[in-house]
């Protein structure tokens, strides 16, 4: 599996975790980092955000690996660091939207519900 794919010009959006959770974002156009839970979630969030991505989303289960770096961006536009809900409860899909509608200017996952505040 390739592990990312960014074209020159697109939004930098960026999504990371297990390979076979985020190879299907691929077909989105996003660019995929294979990422397993441990140290290395934290080191490669900290390096996508230096790499100029906007929009980091991440699994769920990387976030005891990556927590103090959400907390230290949590307070800045961007990056947007968003976790991406994986249990049967998607009770965080709507605000997942609403956050990364804001950071992108756009909303990104298509059809539905418009956001609150849409264009």
């Amino acid at each position: 599996m390739p592990t990312e794919r960014v074209e020159a010009g697109q939004d930098r959006i960026a999504v990371m975790g297990r390979p076979e959770v985020v190879a299907p974002f691929l077909a989105a156009g996003l660019a995929v980092f294979p990422v397993e839970p441990g140290p290395g979630a934290a080191g490669k969030a900290e390096e996508l955000a230096a790499a100029g991505f906007r929009v980091v989303f991440y699994t769920e289960d990387l976030y005891e690996s990556m927590a103090h770096v959400v907390a230290r961006y949590s307070r800045s536009a961007i990056p947007c660091l968003v976790m991406l809900p994986m249990g049967a409860r998607q009770e965080g899909v709507a605000r997942l939207r609403e956050i990364v509608k804001r950071a992108v200017g756009a909303d990104i996952f298509g059809r539905g519900a418009p956001v609150k505040g849409g264009r």
